[in-house]
């Protein structure tokens, strides 16, 4: 079953608590024109760069849509919102600091990456790659499960031109990570030569993290949720950065 917005406000259900509501607030508007109505629902963007925005009571009814768990949720929260609860405000903050570290992770890690990823190309190029599209496909493959790129962004509903990497959270990137180390260390270590071994030894690898992960009971790569593009996080880093509160100067010693 569908659990998407655009799956959702046609219903009749929607529909019907929509008209409401626009007879609502045309009652208490009745001086405004139609072409100036409160917008109540509207979405804007496309796949994972979809955003909706809607009226507070058909964000409430969404929510309970998508689970039961979370709609008493959510109205619990707005519940408290109304009620002026300041132990709300002190788990927003809570929250936000908690998604600030994580930020802070989630972009190291993805800068590790990203820099290992060219120390195992370079690696590769050494052993004689010249296809590099085979190499890093062999070890994606093997870490994930055998898919091309084409089928892991299928999978993680992603679209065609973006990169895995850009929406993976810690644990993903951290495998990566590993992967992209021990697949350089691999080719030196071995004294591999060629294309084709140089491909085979990527797949090794990265079959062997993936067995790492599923020994440890982990979730597999290709099953990570695909998170926000890193540039989001690496906007709220900066900001956090630019905000921080400046060291005061050193008091100057006495003569």
């Amino acid at each position: 079953m569908n659990r998407r917005s655009r799956d959702w406000y046609p219903s009749k259900r929607a529909k019907a608590l929509d008209d409401a509501l626009r007879n609502r607030i045309g009652e208490n508007f009745p001086n405004s024109s139609k072409s100036e109505a409160f917008p109540t629902y509207y979405s804007v963007g496309r796949g994972v760069r979809a955003r909706t925005f809607a009226h507070p009571v058909l964000a409430l009814d969404y929510a309970e849509y998508l689970a039961p768990d979370l709609g008493v949720e959510v109205r619990e929260t707005f519940l408290r919102f109304r009620a002026h609860d300041v132990t709300l405000a002190l788990e927003i903050i809570e929250g936000l600091t908690e998604q600030a570290e994580y930020d802070e992770l989630r972009v190291k890690l993805r800068q590790l990456v990203r820099s290992h990823n060219k120390m195992s190309a370079g690696a590769a190029k050494d052993a004689g790659v010249r296809n590099f599209e085979a190499y890093n496909g062999a070890g994606l493959s093997g870490l994930y499960g055998g898919r091309t790129k084409a089928q892991l962004l299928k999978h993680k509903s992603l679209p065609d031109d973006a990169h895995h990497l850009d929406h993976a959270g810690h644990e993903e990137l951290a495998a990566n990570y590993f992967k992209a180390t021990q697949a350089a260390a691999k080719l030196k270590r071995e004294g591999i030569k060629g294309q084709s071994a140089a491909n085979d030894a990527h797949r090794e690898v990265g079959s062997a993290v993936r067995q790492t992960i599923k020994d440890l009971g982990g979730t597999m790569p290709e099953d990570e949720p695909a998170l926000e593009h890193i540039k989001e996080a690496e906007k709220r880093v900066k900001i956090a950065r630019r905000d921080e509160p400046k060291a005061l100067p050193k008091r100057p010693p006495k003569k």
